[in-house]
């Protein structure tokens, strides 16, 4: 695969599946042995994390805004800003996430770190591994 599906594999990910936190695409985007550095369980854990997380916290709302993406080789890096909400609290930042693609697939996923931080100045929490 080329750098350019690469990254539109990852765009793909962030735009449909993380900013609506829809896992429905996990299976096409994800390879069999997906690793997420973030979220334990590899890909079946991420198919049930967004359901989770919605039983835990129903007003729950993330937004990705893709800002930069670099690709090499099988790596693309990617800038985006995160906006979340719940509950009527709202915190936003951005970072750096990495990933590594096989055959059209994502294999490893290193969110961006903030993450979790934005989410716990909300009021969320993520499950621990």
């Amino acid at each position: 695969m080329s750098t350019e599906q690469n990254k539109a594999v990852v765009r793909r990910f962030i735009e449909q599946t993380l900013s609506n936190m829809d896992a429905s695409q996990v299976n096409e985007l994800f390879a069999t042995d997906y690793v997420n550095h973030l979220v334990p369980g590899g890909r079946e854990g991420f198919k049930q994390f967004f359901p989770m997380m919605h039983s835990a916290y129903p007003d729950l709302k993330w937004h990705f805004t893709v800002e930069r993406m670099m690709a090499e080789g099988d790596y693309v890096m990617v800038r985006a800003s995160m906006r979340v909400t719940n509950n009527g609290k709202e915190a936003t930042g951005s970072g750096l996430a990495e990933f590594r693609i096989a055959n059209g697939k994502i294999v490893e996923d290193w969110p961006i770190p903030e993450a979790a931080a934005l989410n716990q100045q909300v009021g969320v929490n993520f499950p621990q591994g």
